[in-house]
Order: structure tokens, then sequence, then C-alpha cells
């Protein structure tokens, strides 16, 4: 491999100065010569990633475990933020026949996929703010190459499934009492608040504009519900909240409320968490909850959310905004008595009908959660539903978008992740092990070595030696750790 000696941080720019100045003395356009840099430094860019692969393969080819021969030349192409790369590699095959493009396993390229990773973490930060056509689109404006709205969403749906096993695995290792080694932080009192999100969902074929009221009655139909929460320290002077963490994903509630521990438990922990404030709309997944088995050794007071107890006094009395101020200053004071008796009083007084049974609605609702409404209302909290209309409604619930049910759990986890300050998870390349069938073949071939019956012939450095019965145990780590297995 040729060696050179790397220029100076000061050698750099005076050559691409005497490289560009021809150009603008010719143009006399700066507008022009902006477009010809960045241009010509694409193009740099390439070509020298393009030498820098090829001389690196250079390098590990003469550095190959013995046994290995050279088999052919193949081109590969991969898609990075400086733009499409084209490189020629080695394909080597071992003694048992098994080919490895070497070049390609050191360095982590993914086979048969073209994104590099740069530009995988580039598209799932982007199409969570954008749509996948537009994401597509900017992706060709900055880096020159085509990409389909198709790949967009495939890479979405990759990144969720990291994401997602990241849980799991602090799921796993909490239960089995692994040490997570990690640093976390140290809270006596936590603020958790949960609340579902109505997304749209994909159907078959497109149906026309409907009223509203058949919306919300055909709503259970062609909607799903993301169960999300969030959890912080505390509020600061400009109630800001504080080491904010977000969840939102489609389970289950016996699955959601573990999952949702073990994120917490990757910010805090959960064994310094002696109090647990939690808000909800008092929904039936909201108010049987299980944070109990996350956090078994803190107190748990669930309070209800005001935004949802306000809606609810205010859906009952229509305009009468008078009468439901009353009703939910009685609701803050945490004068239950007094709250249930003037619903009772305004029930005897109300017209049969609908006025009637909006009074009862809202009656019921009272006494099923009166427990929580006699610990009372916290004005400093109930932000759920900012936080839902913020981090998930305002990429996912825009007109006209619909998604599946992976798609938008995919969606909700890359926004929760980056809405908590935590980076993307890069792909892990996937020829780090062996397939089955080469497993299979290396076995085959070492079987077939074994009935031969070689062996290592015991030799003094003269005469005739014949080729050593050496095979390579595996083909994924360091050159210098490479194992051979003799058979005598």
């Amino acid at each position: 491999m040729k060696t050179t000696t790397p220029c100076t941080k000061t050698a750099i720019p005076e050559l691409l100065s005497e490289f560009w100045i021809p150009h603008l003395v010719a143009c006399e356009d700066l507008f022009k010569h902006l477009e010809y840099v960045d241009q010509s430094l694409k193009d740099v860019r390439v070509k020298a990633l393009k030498q820098n692969l090829q001389d690196f393969d250079d390098l590990l080819f003469s550095q190959v475990p013995d046994g290995w021969r050279l088999k052919e030349y193949r081109r590969r192409t991969i898609i990075t933020l400086a733009g499409k790369i084209t490189y020629l590699r080695r394909i080597c095959t071992e003694p048992s026949g098994i080919c490895h493009a070497y070049l390609d396993e050191v360095l982590g390229i993914r086979t048969r996929r073209q994104l590099a990773p740069d530009a995988f973490l580039w598209i799932a930060e982007t199409a969570a703010n954008l749509s996948f056509r537009k994401t597509a689109k900017a992706f060709y404006e900055r880096t020159g190459a085509k990409i389909s709205h198709w790949l967009v969403m495939s890479v979405v749906r990759e990144e969720g499934a990291p994401i997602l096993a990241e849980l799991y695995d602090e799921l796993t290792g909490k239960a089995a009492g692994t040490p997570s080694g990690r640093l976390r932080i140290s809270q006596e009192a936590l603020h958790v608040e949960f609340d579902g999100i109505h997304v749209p969902l994909q159907k078959p074929t497109h149906e026309p504009i409907k009223p509203r009221w058949e919306y919300e009655r055909d709503r259970q139909r062609h909607s799903f519900e993301l169960k999300s929460a969030v959890a912080y320290a505390g509020k600061d002077d400009k109630r800001r909240r504080a080491g904010v963490v977000h969840l939102a994903l489609d389970e289950q509630p016996l699955y959601f409320w573990p999952l949702l521990a073990a994120r917490i438990a990757q910010g805090y922990d959960p064994e310094d968490a002696y109090t647990l404030h939690a808000s909800s709309d008092l929904a039936g997944w909201c108010k049987n909850h299980d944070l109990d088995k996350g956090f078994p050794q803190a107190e748990i007071i669930h309070y209800a959310d005001p935004y949802h107890v306000n809606r609810e006094v205010r859906r009952a009395f229509g305009g009468n905004t008078r009468s439901a101020s009353h009703i939910i200053s009685l609701v803050y004071a945490r004068k239950t008595k007094r709250l249930i008796a003037e619903i009772c009083r305004v029930i005897a007084h109300a017209k049969k009908g609908k006025e009637r049974s909006r009074y009862v609605k809202l009656l019921d609702y009272l006494q099923a959660n009166i427990e929580m409404i006699k610990r009372g209302i916290r004005n400093n909290m109930g932000t759920m539903e900012g936080t839902n209309a913020h981090v998930y409604a305002a990429r996912m619930k825009v007109w006209g978008g619909a998604w599946s049910r992976p798609g938008g759990q995919a969606m909700a986890l890359i926004r929760s992740r980056l809405a908590s300050g935590k980076p993307l998870i890069a792909p892990k390349p996937d020829n780090v092990l062996l397939s089955d069938g080469q497993i299979r073949r290396r076995q085959r071939f070492e079987e077939s070595l074994l009935r031969q019956g070689w062996f290592v012939k015991e030799t003094e450095g003269h005469g005739y030696e014949p080729p050593r019965g050496s095979i390579v145990l595996t083909t994924h780590m360091d050159p210098d750790l490479y194992g051979l297995l003799y058979y005598p």
C-alpha cells in the first residue's frame, strides 16, 4: 500500500485555494463559484474515500490467514453522506470454500445494504421530522444520491427494532439481576405521566372525506392507540421539566408497564426512588397500572390529570361556564362530599333527556375516580397532552397521513428517543457471525479432513514438508488471534 506523509492543516487550504482560484477568475461570479466549490468538494471526498478503501483492502490482503486464496475482484457500491462510492475489493475463500469480503467484514459494511451508517442515521433522524418523500428529496439535495421513499420507510422500521430490543435487554437484565454498568441518576422522587394517543391507521383503500361525527364513530376501527408516558425529576423555576424520559409503544398494558419501568431504569436508579408521583386521565389501563412491580419499594401517589377533569366538567355543563367553574373549584379544593352533593342537585333540577344524561355521566366519572380526586390535582403536572401534541401528533397526525402498526411504533420509538436527548442506534454489521449454512459447510469440511487422516508432520527444518493441516476456526476477529486446528 502506498504511504505518504500527511499534509498539515495549513497545507490543505492552500492547495484547495490554488485549485479553485482559476475558476473564480474565469467566472467572476460568487454564486457560481460557490456551487463549483461545493460540487468539487463532493467529488474530492468521493474519490479520496474510494482510494482509501482500495488501499486498505491491499493492506488487509497481506494479512489474511494462512490457507486463504484470492477468488476474484468484485465491485461494491455504498451510499454515504459524501455521495455514492463504488470501489473494488477482493473476495477470498478459506480452505472450506466459504467466501469472505474481508474489507467489508473488518469495516462492518453490511451485506446487501447500500446505506452506510452515517447515511442510515441521517435518514432516520430526518424522517422523524419530515415525510418519507421529503426526506428522500432532502437526501438527494445533500448527497446527490437518489433514494426512494420506500427505502426511507424501511430505515425507520429497521431503526425501531434495536431501540425496542434495548428495552427488552434492560428488562431481562434487571429480571436476572445483572448489573447494567451504566451511570444512572439517583432521584428519590420521580414524576410519571401517561396517556394514550390515537394515530390514524392505514386502510387498504382510500375513503372520501367524512363529516366529523362519522370520523369519531369509526375512530376505533381506523386508528390505533399508542400508549405514551414521560418521566422526569421535577420542574425548575421556569416550569421546565428536568431529566425527561419519553416512551411510546403499541403494546398491551401487560407489556407496556414493564417496558416503561425498564426505560426509566435506563436513566434513573429504580432502587433510589422512594416516591412516584403519577398522573393520568384515569382511563382503564392508566388507572390499573403496574408501576409497583418496576418500583416495588416506592410509594406511588396517583393524581388526576387536571386537563381531563376540566374537560369532562365543561362537556357536561356546555355553555354554562359559571357553574362549570364552580364545580372545577370544588374539584381543586378536594371538597368531595360537597362536589357530589352539587352534582346531585344539578341532576335533580335538570331536564330529562340529553342534558340530564350528561350530568349523570359526569357524576359516574367523578364517583369512579373519587379516590384520585381526594389526593388532589397537582398544578405542576398535567403536561402529558402537550407532550403528545409536540412529540408524537406533530409528526404522526398530519392531515392525510396514516400508519401501519409496526411503522407507527417504530416512528414513536425514534421520536421519543430523540426527545429524550439520546442518540439513535447505528445498525450492527450482519456479517459478524457465520450463517447456519456456512457453519454446516465448515463442519462437513472438517469431518472430511478427519476421515482423510490429516496430520501435521514434525520436521527438523529440512526436506520435503506436506501442506499444513490447519483450519481457520473463525474469521471475524483480529488476524493475530486466529486459532489453528490440528488433526493428529
